[in-house]
């Protein structure tokens, strides 16, 4: 084809016939220039469909990573109710004759009450995201504010678990140590079956007639319906986020 051409301007030029061949010459200049650029636009096509394919991966990937996450905050958050519907138990105990409730069913429910469960967010391929700069791939908006948002949203769903620790070691642990026994308590969970009975009987008298006892509790109650309602966002955002992906995934 370039032969052709080259024939064609050295057949003009010998001829002198200068303005054709000039507009022969501009003709083929544009011929080139428009070549350049098809090639150009393809090997920008070519780009941008590696990067969908990128894109897509991506998504999936993250999609399935959240998936794990909210499995686990559904778990720990339904933990996390029993905790708080035992202290509510416990609470109305207050002040009341107990003599009828086994002493077997109170060391359960205030061991359950006690039993810390923490939420951690698995949070790998969202970082690697963020490092390696690929969250740039993705055309979503939402979707790139989330990944980059996901670590301090975490952080508020779950800085409530330290206080609540706080609550359990510094104030109940050592005022019903002696008191209440913890082997016992230990043993009726069932993450603890073979642990060995204690030396002696709770004594639970004690504990609900104890105006301080009332109120560690009511403390740590407030804390764990708070660390609950915030999971609870977290989760819906979590959800909320998976039906972007998979509405994206789509396209």
């Amino acid at each position: 084809m370039f032969k052709f051409f080259r024939k064609i301007r050295y057949e003009l030029m010998e001829t002198g016939k200068t303005g054709k061949y000039l507009k022969y010459a501009i003709g083929e200049i544009v011929l080139v220039v428009i070549g350049i650029l098809i090639a150009l636009q393809i090997n920008n096509w070519n780009e941008q469909r590696k990067i969908r394919i990128a894109e897509q991966e991506i998504l999936q990937n993250l999609k399935n990573e959240l998936l794990i996450n909210k499995e686990n905050l559904e778990f720990i958050n339904q933990k996390h109710t029993s905790v708080y519907n035992d202290g509510i138990y416990l609470l109305k105990l207050f002040n009341t004759d107990i003599s009828e409730i086994s002493v077997r069913k109170l060391d359960t429910i205030l061991g359950n009450f006690e039993t810390g469960w923490s939420f951690e967010a698995r949070d790998g391929y969202i970082k690697s995201l963020i490092s390696t700069g690929k969250i740039d791939y993705l055309q979503n908006e939402s979707i790139k504010a989330f990944i980059t948002a996901f670590e301090s949203q975490v952080i508020d769903a779950t800085q409530d678990f330290v206080y609540i620790q706080k609550q359990l070691h510094e104030r109940l642990w050592p005022s019903i140590d002696g008191k209440i026994n913890a082997s016992n308590r230990f043993q009726t969970q069932e993450t603890n079956p073979n642990f060995p009975k204690g030396s002696y009987e709770s004594d639970y008298k004690w504990l609900f007639s104890n105006r301080e006892m009332e109120d560690v509790i009511s403390n740590i109650m407030s804390w764990q319906i708070s660390e609950i309602n915030d999971e609870l966002k977290l989760l819906e955002y979590i959800t909320d986020m998976i039906e972007i992906i998979e509405n994206e995934l789509k396209h």
